[in-house]
């Protein structure tokens, strides 16, 4: 297994948990209804991406990892608002 697929798989389940955890107890959207599916195969062609990547420059893998994993926190993909957002919503601090 290559060093980035954990972090691709991290990043992945991340946003996979962002759409069915956080934003239905933020108060947005349904928890089944409203799942984007296409995330679970878009994570597996990131590993399998990233691996063949890390062949070729494992610093320049390791670091669109990274990038990708801040992003998926931070910036807001699809109907759900970013994990942060979500989490402090949740949490009750806004």
């Amino acid at each position: 297994m290559a060093a980035t697929t954990g972090l691709i798989v991290l990043t992945g389940s991340i946003t996979a948990a962002n759409e069915l955890l956080f934003a239905p107890l933020a108060g947005n959207g349904t928890p089944w209804q409203d799942f984007n599916w296409r995330i679970i195969p878009a994570t597996g062609f990131m590993a399998l991406g990233m691996a063949g990547l890390e062949k070729i420059s494992p610093q320049l893998a390791w670091g669109l990892s990274i990038t990708a994993l801040v992003t998926v926190l931070f910036a807001q993909f699809g109907k759900a608002a970013p994990p942060v957002t979500n989490l402090t919503k949740v949490l009750g601090y806004t």
